[in-house]
């Protein structure tokens, strides 16, 4: 692989952004090795995918796409209750 570096963040936002209907309020930040995505209310459930496909082949294309030694997970942040 050449030596480009593939910033995890920036792919797990655009992956959340292309599978929920409010790609505007897709927001991703880091904490420690986990990336963590905030959808739009009500969006959680399409991240998630049928038994946790979709948000498995997040997780999947961002370790491939980074260092693994770095060994990363992607996480949903829980909703805030109003």
């Amino acid at each position: 692989m050449s030596g480009m570096k593939t910033d995890p963040v920036e792919l797990t936002l655009f992956l959340a952004q292309c599978v929920v209907d409010q790609p505007s309020l897709v927001r991703t930040s880091m904490r420690g090795n986990v990336v963590m995505v905030r959808v739009g209310p009500g969006e959680e459930g399409r991240l998630i995918g049928r038994q946790g496909r979709v948000i498995q082949a997040i997780r999947t294309l961002v370790r491939s796409a980074t260092d693994p030694r770095e060994r990363l997970n992607v996480d949903l942040e829980a909703p805030r209750k109003a």
